[in-house]
Formats: C-alpha cells, sequence, structure tokens
C-alpha cells in the first residue's frame, strides 16, 4: 500500500485529518484511564490512592513506549518525506527488535523494583498491598503496551491515525465491561479487587496489540520475509534511541514530578494524595488536543523536514498552534466552572473534593502552557532534534520544583495551595523558553537550507 504524501496538499486538511482521529482515540484512552479511577475510588479512598501511588511506578511503561514510538514515527516520517523505502524499512524492523529486547528487561525491572519505590513514596499496610497488587499485573504485560505504541508509530508516519483511534475506541467499551466484572468476578473469574482493574488493562493491550500487528503487516508495512532485517544492528539501535532517550526521560520525569509532588502532599495526608490523583485524570481529558496535535506535528513535520519543505512546516506550527491554545482555554473554562462536579465524579469524600477544586481552579489557567510547550517539542523531535527535550523536562519537572517546594512547604511552612502556585510559575516560565528555543532551531535550518539551495543555484549557473 502507498504512503499517504503529506508533503503536498493543504496543510489545514491534513492537520483535520490527523488530529481529529487522534484525539478522538486519545479521548477514550483518558476515559479509560478515567474508568479505572472511577472503580478504584468506588473500592476504597485506600485503592484510589494506590492507583494514585502506581501512576509514577507505571509511567515507566508509557515513558520507554512512547519514547521508542516517537523517535520510529520522527525517524520513519523523515525517510518517507526524502522518499527513501530502505530507510523507512530498516526503522521499522529494528524498532521492533528495540521492542522486544525493552520489553524483557522492563518486565524484570519493574518486578523487582516496584515494591522499594512505593515503600520510599510511604506507601505502607493495605495502601502497599493494594499499589502492588495493581501493578504486577501490568508490568506482565509491558510487551503488548510497547509493541501498541510501536505499531501506532509506523502507520501515524504513514498518515493514519485513524486505526489506532478505532483501538482505543473498542478499548474504552471493553473496559466498562472489564473492570467491574474482573473486580467482582463471575462467569469463572473470581473476584480480583483491584488487581482486577490491571488485568482487565492487560487483556485489552493483548487485544489491541495483535490487532495492530496484523494490520501493519496486511499493509505491507512490516516486512517478514526476511528475519535477518529484525537482527539487532547497533549502528541503527544508536540512532533510535538517540533520538528516544529524551522523549522517554521527558515521560519519566512526570513520574518524577508526581513522586516529588506526592512526597510533599504526604505532609497534608491520604485525601491530598487522592485528591491530586483524580486532578490528574481531569487535567487528561483537557489536554486531548495535545495529543492529537502530537501525532499530526510528527507526520507533518517529519515528513516535510525529510523533503525539506519548511514553508510547510511553519504553516503547520501556526495552525496546529492556533488550534491548541483555542481548544485549552475552552477546556480550561468548563474546568474552572464546573471544578466541584467534576471531582464527585470520583470521591464523595467531601475533604478530597475540597482539595481537588483548589488544585483544578489554580491550573485551568495556564493550561495553555502544556499545549505549547508538547507542540513545539514535538516538532523539535520530528525536525530529528530532541536533545532538548531531556533539559526542559529535567529543568521544569526536577531542578526547578523540588528546591522551591522544599522552601515553601516544608521551610516557610506554606498551605498545598503553594504546591499548585509552584507548578503553574514553572510551567509559565518553561514554556515561554521552549517556543523560543524551537523556533529559532526551525529558523536556523531554513536559513542553511535556502543558503545551500542558493549556493547551488549559483554554482550551476557559472558552469
Amino acid at each position: 500500500m502507498s504512503s499517504k504524501d503529506l508533503t503536498v496538499g493543504s496543510i489545514p486538511h491534513h492537520v483535520r485529518d490527523l488530529t481529529l482521529p487522534a484525539s478522538i482515540g486519545l479521548f477514550f484512552q483518558t476515559m479509560y484511564n478515567t474508568v479505572d479511577t472511577y472503580y478504584a475510588g468506588a473500592h476504597s479512598k485506600t485503592a484510589l490512592a494506590a492507583v494514585g501511588f502506581s501512576f509514577p511506578v507505571f509511567l515507566l511503561i508509557i515513558a520507554a513506549s512512547s519514547g521508542l514510538s516517537r523517535a520510529s514515527a520522527g525517524l520513519i516520517s523523515n525517510a518517507l518525506g526524502a522518499k527513501n523505502e530502505a530507510n523507512k524499512n530498516r526503522y521499522i524492523a529494528q524498532g521492533m527488535s528495540i521492542g522486544l529486547f525493552l520489553s524483557a528487561v522492563l518486565v524484570i525491572i519493574g518486578l523487582t523494583v516496584s515494591q522499594p519505590i512505593f515503600k520510599t513514596m510511604g506507601a505502607d499496610g493495605e495502601l502497599l498491598r493494594l499499589a502492588q497488587a495493581y501493578i504486577q499485573p501490568i508490568f506482565l504485560g509491558t510487551g503488548f503496551f510497547i509493541f501498541a505504541s510501536l505499531c501506532n508509530a509506523i502507520l501515524s508516519s504513514d498518515g493514519d491515525t485513524k486505526t489506532y483511534g478505532i483501538v482505543l475506541v473498542i478499548g474504552f467499551f471493553l473496559n466498562l465491561i472489564f473492570d467491574p466484572w474482573f473486580m467482582k468476578g463471575g462467569l469463572g473469574i473470581p473476584a480480583l479487587g483491584v488487581a482486577g482493574i490491571a488485568w482487565a488493562t492487560v487483556l485489552i493491550q493483548f487485544f489491541g496489540c495483535v490487532f495492530l500487528l496484523w494490520t501493519v503487516w496486511r499493509r505491507g508495512l512490516l516486512d517478514l520475509s526476511e528475519p535477518k532485517a529484525f537482527v539487532p544492528d547497533l549502528v541503527t539501535w544508536r540512532e533510535i534511541v538517540w533520538q528516544a532517550l529524551p522523549a522517554t526521560f521527558n515521560l519519566i520525569s512526570i513520574s518524577i514530578s508526581f513522586f516529588t509532588i506526592n512526597l510533599f502532599l504526604k505532609h497534608f495526608g491520604e485525601s491530598a494524595i487522592a485528591a491530586y490523583t483524580a486532578t490528574i485524570r481531569i487535567e487528561q481529558v483537557a489536554l486531548i488536543p495535545t495529543f492529537g496535535l502530537y501525532a499530526a506535528i510528527m507526520a507533518l513535520v517529519g515528513q516535510n523536514n525529510g523533503a525539506q519543505k519548511y514553508d510547510r512546516i511553519y504553516q503547520t506550527m501556526r495552525w496546529c498552534a492556533g488550534i491548541g491554545v483555542g481548544a485549552a482555554s475552552f477546556m480550561a473554562g468548563l474546568m474552572f466552572i464546573f471544578s466541584p462536579q467534576l471531582m464527585r465524579l470520583f470521591t464523595d469524600d467531601k475533604e478530597v473534593i475540597h482539595l481537588g477544586v483548589i488544585c483544578l481552579t489554580i491550573i485551568a489557567p495556564i493550561l495553555w502552557t502544556y499545549i505549547l510547550s508538547a507542540t513545539h517539542i514535538a516538532m523539535l523531535q520530528a525536525l530529528k532534534r530532541p536533545a532538548y527535550g531531556f533539559f526542559e523536562a529535567i529543568t521544569r519537572k526536577v531542578i526547578l520544583p523540588i528546591p522551591i517546594l522544599w522552601l515553601l512547604i516544608i521551610y516557610f511552612n506554606k498551605d498545598i495551595d503553594w504546591i499548585w502556585y509552584c507548578n503553574a510559575g514553572i510551567n509559565l516560565v518553561m514554556t515561554a523558553v521552549t517556543v523560543f528555543y524551537a523556533r529559532s532551531v526551525l529558523h536556523r535550518l531554513a536559513n542553511e537550507t535556502n543558503s545551500q539551495t542558493v549556493g547551488g543555484s549559483a554554482s550551476e549557473s557559472t558552469t
């Protein structure tokens, strides 16, 4: 099957065609996570806190799969734009071999370190038991997460975000059935409690992974006729890993940030941690435009970078930034106005609701900063300039918040509001830095290409 050429045609139409299916699918994926949070909260406040404690550990899998997926998407889309079929096939095959190796490593590491991490975060007793019961099945299904994400990278680079979106929609509806069934038992399944939520996720990921692998193979994007192509090639591995590491660390840093904030939230009790867990889910729903636009940028900027059509990259970023900020502003307004009602979807505990409302009303006005940062970091990834993502992640989520929160909460004994004010201020500053840097990189690449074109034309004219 021929690839969709994103180096020609209307940019607004391409943005629409790539963003809408991805956003719809990711909306249902976020609602999928919300369903998990709802059933955990219905089980008990401790179960909800356990899922919250598991989130930073779960992010190890998400970070690894997303990092590899983003690296593969960037390299494959650049190869497609340059019309280099050999490179496209090489990146796909070697991405798969890295995925297999990574899956095995993460299963071993995850099952070994999860309990010590939970204890370091302050979990003990029933909270520790429930957190372990939830995370262990998740790690056993690591391979399904990674290969599903890789297949999505291949398809989206090829201009198809619909297939993965459909998989996510179906997964959501399956989760509505599997979560209560596996938690409470029935039809031969024992009552698994919180672990049932995790096993439901693993089973749904398995179904999605098998379908996506079959789709990629059926379309001729995954060639299984030459097994040698999947033998590790260290040169290609290094190229992919170099692109993947900043994106992986960017997501791991979310885990570090979550860990850090939970350490400070412990001073305000279990209700504060439960409230934060619920607000994270609400923010994820509000930030869905970021995820859809990310897929569009990776495909459009990647292919046009490969073809050295920088005018189309400028146009892509103008459209994506405008759509993203507009959508974020609308969602932020809803989040601000309906914050009490949104919190009541997760719990009827008055203290948890009160603390969650405080967080949401402080974060809502700066929601647009997440959109601008994410879209410009996606552009850098697609330009094969991913290193800034590491600097941005470690600065925004580690270097700045830890000392500032220590001063505010421990030294000056400020109340919980200041955790959210700190987060908002840091995001404003880092968004400004990110946008400035990303645009300067794009300007430099465009000017270098123009200079080479002019120089080449001058040489031809003199001969």
